[in-house]
């Protein structure tokens, strides 16, 4: 259970960016109902970390933009205490987060869905430039710029395969991106993420691991395959709040993990024991020799990797269903049928 008895006003100063649901609520600000037909699902799943969680949710009912719902999945360990339900759909699942996820999708409304999991923080029209790149046929998936809270330096604005890493933070440590960067994202990270409803329907299946990194390359490398882009917005801006280790420990994991995830791109790409000491020098320069040793021994999790994979239902991107955009020819008002 949530510990109900919170500190607003120490939380609200500590993050520039953070508005706590209890300012929200007891301040009676005006939150949105369910739309009719919304067009977005921003999905915010429930980890357990309480006060982390709720300063997401707020700042996504603070900026919420138009046509959208909010959905909250949860393992049963949430009891909205702010008593959001008019405002919020709570939906019960399993603890897996990619489940959580799964199930979310499976009864969103919205064409789109955005994954912002706790210790991120929504800003001023964040979703507004992330539907101009869906207006890309082939666009399956829009990647945000995650900045810090307190500066502009990007924490990561995707991923990419490198020759030194099987899963390289694009943008990490700088101001800025270069267009040459945007041009090499390979996906973005499941927990700050936007997606087509259907493709991320048909992904949420194909592999078995709760590990964030790795479902986050799976389901960019699937969609890839599946013949979609994963574009990065450069101004589809979300903060990292300064106290938050969801997205800040993202290097870290990709260290400590290296074997599975540099086994997850040779199975979409070409490995083996022949490329073992090029990886090993590559990566003992600029991320350990830990994690080169567990890079250079990718093979041997390759079966593993292999047996988790299921992606033979994957959306494919000549098989979705675009809307029928009828033209109007004329400013005068249409006139009732008899």
């Amino acid at each position: 259970m949530v510990d109900n008895r919170l500190n607003p006003m120490a939380r609200r100063f500590r993050n520039p960016y953070a508005v706590t649901l209890s300012n929200l609520t007891h301040a009676g600000a005006a939150v949105p109902k369910f739309p009719t037909i919304p067009r977005l699902s921003i999905v915010v799943p429930y980890r357990g970390d309480g006060e982390s969680f709720e300063n997401t949710l707020a700042s996504v009912l603070q900026h919420r933009p138009d046509a959208c719902e909010v959905i909250v999945p949860h393992a049963g360990n949430y009891d909205d205490p702010f008593h959001l339900g008019d405002e919020v759909r709570f939906i019960e699942t399993a603890s897996s987060f990619t489940k959580q996820i799964g199930e979310a999708a499976a009864i969103a409304h919205g064409r789109f869905v955005h994954v912002l999991s706790d210790g991120y923080q929504a800003t001023q029209d964040w979703t507004r430039s992330a539907f101009d790149a869906f207006e890309q046929h082939e666009t399956g998936a829009v990647v945000p710029v995650v900045r810090r809270s307190d500066s502009e330096e990007i924490v990561h604005a995707g991923w990419q395969r490198t020759g030194r890493s099987a899963c390289d933070l694009i943008g990490a440590g700088s101001n800025s991106l270069a267009s040459k960067q945007l041009r090499s994202v390979e996906g973005g990270f499941l927990s700050a993420s936007f997606w087509r409803r259907d493709l991320l329907r048909s992904l949420t299946e194909s592999f078995r691991s709760d590990h964030a990194v790795e479902a986050s390359m799976v389901f960019g490398l699937l969609t890839r395959k599946a013949g979609w882009k994963s574009v990065c917005d450069p101004e589809c801006t979300l903060r990292l709040s300064e106290d938050s280790t969801t997205g800040d420990d993202y290097a870290s994991q990709v260290t400590r993990n290296h074997r599975r995830l540099q086994a997850i791109a040779d199975h979409f790409g070409s490995g083996g024991w022949g490329k073992s000491l090029g990886r090993l020098i590559s990566t003992t320069l600029s991320g350990g020799f830990g994690s080169a040793v567990a890079r250079a021994t990718a093979p041997l999790a390759a079966n593993t990797i292999a047996a988790s994979l299921r992606s033979q239902h994957v959306l494919r991107s000549d098989e979705q269903e675009e809307p029928i955009r009828i033209p109007v020819s004329s400013d005068l008002p249409l006139r009732r049928a008899a």
